[in-house]
């Protein structure tokens, strides 16, 4: 990695280990504590995408692989340049029991929550002003060796990944409800998001997310993506509020056309479990259909 540079580990460094390679996070997190201050260290904690659906659908759909660490970094650098919310600065490499790790500035707060107990409105403008750094393709955050591909391929290539992945780990009904891809209309756009957004992923202050500081499973994706994960994290009055901070800086998307398939890639993943996909697709749909047809263009 040539643009990190290798520091530490110092004598007198304690290490404690915060989420113990919980699977469902991608990186053994570590708060060191040392003569010269605090700092966190990440590393992955698995070795082969093949190890979750998610991991996999991550790195094939996506192009995305948390096992290198310049990406990560990569990823950090690009969330503190939309200045959105506050994203530790990454501070080159260190030894974690002998094997190399992400130095990330340490910053202090409340334990995570879940994102529902947060101002929604507040939320929905802030992920507003992330869709507002648009591309005309899907894939990494930056390019650091995988650029990515055009978005008129995102729902062909991820029915083509998904149905090898469902091979790998079954979901089942698959096969009864992947037609549903051929009923989504081409996206026009991608934006920023996080495949597993989730209160934990931040530093919270005064009962709000404060500081974004679990960026590895950051992509670039339809926004129609993103609002579908968005629509199951909240309450129907927070999904109302959320909608409306969004409005106030961006039309929202029309989602009915795009919602089955977006769910679709949301369960194959696993992103909020394993559900069975009947009822998964069935669940509610709190955002409404837009009352114009007006998009911002990127």
């Amino acid at each position: 990695m040539s643009d990190l540079r290798i520091i530490g580990p110092k004598i007198g460094e304690r290490l404690t280990e915060l989420n113990a390679g919980n699977s469902s996070r991608a990186s053994h997190v570590w708060r060191v504590d040392g003569p010269q201050g605090t700092y966190i260290a990440r590393r992955p904690w698995w070795t082969t995408p093949e190890v979750s659906p998610f991991m996999a659908g991550l790195r094939g759909l996506f192009g995305v692989d948390p096992r290198e660490l310049e990406t990560v970094a990569a990823a950090y650098l690009f969330w503190r340049g939309l200045n959105i919310w506050r994203v530790p600065e990454t501070l080159g490499l260190t030894q974690v029991l002998g094997e190399p790790a992400l130095k990330v500035e340490f910053i202090g707060g409340e334990a995570g929550r879940e994102l529902a107990d947060a101002d929604a409105s507040a939320l929905g403008r802030r992920v507003a002003a992330a869709h507002s750094f648009a591309l005309d393709y899907f894939g990494p955050l930056t390019d650091t060796g995988t650029r990515g591909w055009i978005v008129d391929d995102f729902y062909p290539r991820a029915l083509s990944i998904l149905d090898d992945l469902t091979a790998r780990f079954p979901v089942e009904g698959w096969d009864e409800f992947r037609s549903l891809f051929t009923d989504a209309p081409t996206p026009r756009w991608t934006v920023p998001m996080l495949l597993d957004w989730a209160g934990e992923q931040f530093i919270w202050r005064g009962g709000q997310p404060y500081a974004l500081v679990d960026v590895e499973a950051s992509v670039y994706a339809p926004p129609e993506l993103d609002l579908c994960l968005w629509e199951l994290l909240l309450s129907p009055t927070g999904a109302a509020e959320f909608q409306t901070g969004y409005s106030d800086l961006l039309p929202f998307p029309d989602l009915m056309a795009h919602r089955a398939a977006c769910r679709l890639i949301l369960r194959a993943l696993e992103v909020e479990g394993v559900p069975p996909l009947r009822e998964w697709l069935a669940l509610p749909a709190h955002f409404l259909p837009p009352r114009t047809s007006t998009r911002f263009l990127p």
